[in-house]
């Protein structure tokens, strides 16, 4: 029995909102035993002491890509190796961050959930939806017009994060293949997006309402939900009235539209840095100005769209939307920009408890509470005081435990 005790730390408890000094916390065999305010006895455990360190649960990040090499999401022509390699060294950067639990949003697949469970690659826990669901000329069916098959000859998306399927018999077949293959929620695009627009027009909405109620019918079969690409207003209303559970950006629907989220239970995962990256980015990659306009202005109507849930009391998820290993590193950056808008005590609870409760982890991911997952992170400060302590982990993150595991100490050293 591996045994870990922390003591001589101070504690972020949900729902406090000042860090608790005088715990201890007692880690067995991957789950954390005990948290008292007091000594604990554990004879043969190591002793941690945190010297007044900050002791917090580890993030979670309720949006992210791992397959990705560059900044566009059409990469089928990548050898998939290539693709491999380039997430293993996603997830580890990720766990070094302090990312102990991520949810990806298209792209990853058993394979990988594979290496992790087995050790062979390190990162964090890993909540993966397969290949995204979208409708032909959807948000994640990257062909241009006079692009009909793949490399491989197969109708497809040009893209290893999604799948098309139309009509309700396809998306059921769809929906059904990923979960057969261990997703752990079912992701599809219901709008356009913000980068890659439609040569055509940007859709208001995708799928039909009989086709969103057959993936959502599908996902509850299995005890799972449905994660929504999605940004307008029309789309979003469609979902929530499907019972799709996660509305993902959301960053052009009104405030009624928000109240919605709110009485229909659903979750909300803003994305700004990977939008913000993609403007700073821009001369580099080329964007035309007319997509950075659209970026800004997509910026600009999500903060009043967070403003307007907060009022509401949507719960607020954090994700981060980021594609390839060079926007990789701007992956806690989402906390930062998220200091205009809200506390840190409130930022660390979207990127921790209430996080944990989108993936249907509640008490298991997110907080440090006895029986819970011991994913925990050692920080030298108080990321309450100043959230951007966070951003330098090479500097201020300590230690990182994975299911008890210790990932990182640099207290020892």
């Amino acid at each position: 029995m591996i045994r870990v005790l922390f003591t001589n730390g101070r504690v972020l408890l949900d729902g406090l909102a000042d860090l608790q000094p005088g715990y201890d916390v007692l880690v067995e065999d991957g789950r954390i035993t005990a948290v008292s305010h007091g000594a604990i006895a554990a004879t043969d455990a190591r002793v941690v002491d945190l010297g007044g360190r900050t002791l917090m649960p580890g993030l979670i990040d309720a949006h992210a890509h791992i397959t990705g090499l560059s900044l566009t999401p059409k990469n089928i022509a990548y050898p998939q190796a290539e693709i491999a390699i380039a997430s293993a060294h996603y997830l580890r950067n990720c766990l070094m961050d302090g990312y102990t639990t991520i949810r990806e949003a298209g792209g990853a697949d058993h394979a990988t959930a594979h290496l992790l469970a087995a050790g062979h690659i390190i990162g964090p826990r890993l909540y993966y939806s397969g290949k995204a669901l979208t409708q032909t000329g959807g948000g994640a069916d990257f062909r241009k017009p006079d692009e009909e098959i793949d490399p491989c000859g197969h109708v497809g998306p040009f893209s290893s994060m999604s799948t098309i399927a139309d009509g309700v018999d396809a998306v059921r077949r769809a929906a059904r293949e990923e979960l057969r293959k261990g997703a752990t929620q079912i992701k599809l695009f219901a709008s356009g997006g913000v980068v890659f627009p439609a040569e055509g027009h940007a859709t208001r909405y995708e799928y039909s309402n009989e086709e969103l109620r057959a993936v959502v019918e599908e996902a509850e079969a299995r005890g799972t939900y449905v994660m929504a690409h999605v940004y307008t207003d029309e789309g979003v209303r469609r979902c929530l009235e499907a019972g799709v559970r996660s509305i993902e950006h959301a960053n052009f629907v009104n405030e009624e539209t928000v109240a919605m989220m709110a009485a229909h239970g659903a979750f909300y995962v803003p994305t700004f840095i990977s939008l913000v990256q993609r403007v700073e980015s821009a001369a580099e990659t080329r964007l035309p100005d007319a997509i950075v306009h659209n970026l800004e202005n997509t910026i600009t109507r999500g903060k009043q769209v967070y403003r307007w849930a907060r009022k509401h009391g949507v719960p607020i998820g954090l994700g981060t939307d980021l594609w390839g290993p060079e926007a990789q590193k701007s992956q806690l950056r989402e906390l930062e920009l998220r200091l205009e808008l809200d506390s840190p005590a409130e930022i660390l609870r979207s990127a921790t408890v209430i996080n944990a409760d989108l993936l249907m982890e509640k008490g298991q991911l997110g907080t440090i509470a006895a029986g819970s997952h011991a994913d925990l992170l050692v920080i030298e400060g108080d990321p309450l005081a100043d959230l951007r302590l966070l951003l330098d982990p090479q500097k201020n993150l300590k230690l990182i435990m994975k299911g008890g595991a210790i990932c990182k100490d640099t207290l020892a050293a």
